[in-house]
Order: structure tokens, then sequence, then C-alpha cells
């Protein structure tokens, strides 16, 4: 039995308690939340700032470990991507596959450890393919798996999905959850929608989608006109398979998703008031992930935070992956929206880093909130202003 207390407590699920003490049995397991006064100092562990639970890392691309560093910063969305295909590709195609393997496989093995680290507890991940899940299924993060499925000719929407369908059923074979998600806008016809939509076999039945990551999407959408136009030119698609909307990317697509299902929409860089109410009337059961430091990696901007206040029970934090990120850290993810807009507060930040994707996740009944019986993980962040805001200096240590 461990008796931690800080300067304060963040439950999450209710109100944050100075001086706190948080009773966990030898497993981990919570026993108790209470203020300090009710013990002796003799029986406490006493730390100094915030003690919260731990992370949870609603989006993040795991398999791309190996190409940190590799891609340039602030080239926008359109560019991001062909150097992301392009590196990808050269990678794969030089030297012996073996080496190859050995590299992605240590890049894996290095992040998912440096998660764990800074006290993520649970990972939302991307997958195109089977290298990330022999790590998945010996860890002891909780994952949901998302089989991305894109393409970008319509004819081909069956083989597209035949691909996915061969790497979900590797997931499940180990037995991971996971399931068949859209990737973007640009990247999913019609008829590509359709069919992940009509698959009915997910488990759990969750979505995950890249959407309105740059204003270059929209105006694609709207006539297919700037930087989006390079990706078709330089991988040599006809841009006669796409056919503008007159419409934003969001508008464009939203009623190819099912209102019934749990749909997690990641980036909103680009997104307006109109898009948000959109998406909650039609889609009453989405969420909304944000993933800051990704975003100023590729497009030098950030949504406009203000805009989501009336959904701060919906959002969810991700770092995206080491192609866009620096590092693969909640915390850091926080303190730039913090310190961009002071007025959201820590403890709405710890919210949308713990409670709301683990109730996203269906995890909510180990993790997101400091609760007896739950075995949620506990981190402490230091470092922070008398007031517990986050500065340039906070950091996050893993103490279970």
């Amino acid at each position: 039995m461990r008796n931690l207390s800080a300067d304060v407590v963040f439950p999450i699920s209710s109100p944050p308690i100075n001086n706190g003490v948080v009773t966990v049995d030898d497993d981990g397991t919570i026993v108790s939340i209470v203020e300090r006064s009710t013990f002796n100092s003799d029986e406490l562990e006493i730390f100094e700032g915030i003690i919260c639970p731990g992370f949870i890392n609603a989006h993040c691309h795991l398999e791309l470990s190996y190409m940190k560093g590799k891609i340039p910063e602030k080239k926008g969305i359109a560019q991001f991507i062909i150097d992301l295909i392009d590196y990808r590709n050269g990678f794969l195609l030089s030297g012996k596959e073996r080496n190859h393997m050995e590299e992605i496989d240590t890049a894996i093995r290095n992040a998912l450890h440096e998660m764990q680290q800074n006290g993520i507890v649970g990972i939302g991940d991307i997958s195109n393919d089977e290298c990330t899940f022999s790590h998945k299924a010996k860890s002891d993060v909780c994952f949901h798996t998302f089989i991305e499925c894109l393409g970008f000719f319509p004819a081909k929407a069956d083989q597209y999905f035949q691909h996915s369908l061969s790497v979900f059923e590797k997931a499940r074979a180990l037995e991971l959850d996971a399931s068949i998600t859209p990737h973007a806008p640009y990247s999913v016809p019609p008829e590509l929608f359709e069919r992940i939509f009509s698959f009915s076999q997910n488990h759990p039945p969750l979505f995950s989608y890249h959407s309105q990551e740059s204003e270059a999407e929209s105006r694609f959408f709207k006539n297919a006109s700037g930087d989006f136009k390079k990706v078709f030119e330089h991988f040599k698609l006809p841009l006669s398979i796409f056919i503008p909307t007159g419409k934003n990317s969001l508008q464009s697509v939203i009623d190819f998703f099912p209102a019934d299902k749990k749909i997690l929409f990641v980036h909103n860089t680009a997104a307006d008031a109109t898009d948000i109410a959109l998406i909650s009337e039609q889609l009453p059961e989405a969420y909304f992930c944000f993933c800051p430091n990704a975003n100023l990696y590729i497009e030098n901007q950030l949504p406009q935070f203000s805009l989501f206040s009336n959904h701060s029970d919906r959002i969810c934090i991700g770092t995206d992956s080491y192609a866009s990120n620096h590092q693969l850290c909640i915390l850091e993810e926080i303190k730039t929206i913090q310190q961009q807009h002071p007025s959201i507060t820590t403890q709405q930040l710890l919210q949308w880093a713990t409670l709301n994707g683990a109730r996203f996740f269906d995890w909510d009944q180990q993790f997101g909130s400091l609760e007896p019986g739950k075995k949620p993980g506990l981190n402490l962040i230091t470092q922070t202003t008398t007031s517990f805001q986050l500065t340039n200096k906070s950091i996050t240590e893993k103490l279970i």
C-alpha cells in the first residue's frame, strides 16, 4: 500500500483536492482519494506539483517511428504527404529488407517505451500494416488499432478494402482490438467510404478520421485548386479521378458517416463554427482530437480551440507520429494549447488528456480518472505556476 500526496490532486471526475492523497494497493488499484490532513506525515510520499491519472494518446502512428527527424517541417500538408511517401518508399527500397525491419522494430520499441515513461497508458494507433502488432500484443499499454483504409481510384475500392481487411484479420488473430477506418477525405472515394462503413466486424466499432488538416484540403474540394494538386501531379494521379464538390472537405463527405457510431475527428485545424455544429448535429457520438505540435510541425497553424468550448467533454489529445513531431508526450501537447489559450484551465486540459479519451475507447472502467477500484496509472506534473497553470518547464513523471 502506498499513500502518494501532492500539492493538488486532479481526480478529473471530481473537483481538484489541494494537498490530496491517493492511496493505491500493490497492483496500482486506487483505494481512496482524500485530504492530507487525515494522515500522519510519516505515512506519506509527498511530491511537489500535480498528481493526475495516466494519459490517453488518442491519435498516434507508431509504425512511422523510424521517420523521426526525417520529414521537413512547416511545408504544408501536401508537401508533407509527398515527403513522407517518398521517404518511406526510398527507405524500403534501399538495402536489405531484414535491416529495414530491425530498424523499424527498434524505433517502435523506443517510441513505445518513451510514451510509457511519459505517463501514457492507452493509445489509439493508426496502422497500415502489421509491423506494430507484436509490440502491442505484449505491451502493458492498452491499444486500439485503427486499420487505415485509403486509395485514390474509385474502381479499386474493393482492392483497397481487401488489403485493410487482411491487416485487420492479422490484428484480431493476436486478439488486438481493431477497426477498419477511413484515412482522410482526399484519399477515400465515395465507393471506399461505403465499403468501410458497411463492414460490421470491427472490434469494437470505433472510427478515426483525419479531418480538415489544412485550408488546402478544403480549397481542393471546392474547385480542385491549390497545393493538393501537387500530390496528384507528383504521384502521377490523373486529376480526373477527383470530382470537386463546391463545398469544403467536411461538408463534402459527412453524409457517408454513420450517426450511431463513435468517430474521432482528428486535427480539425481548419474547422470553423459551422463545421463543428454540422458534426455535432449529424454525428452525436463524434469526438474531436487535437494534435497541436503536429499541426505546428506540418502547417505552422493551430485549430481555433475556442470554437470547441461547448464540446469540452468530447475533446481528446494525440501526439500524431515521429514523422510530424519531436516527441511523443501528451503533456507537451497540452502545454502548447494552454500557452496559446491561457483561459483553458489545467482541469479542462487534463480531462481532454485522460477521461475523454478513456470514454471514447470505452476504457473508462479502468482509465481516465482517479476513483476507488480503478487502475488508471498515476502521473506527477511538476514545475507549474502557483495556480497550477502549465509552463514551458513543466514535466511529467510516471509514478505508477
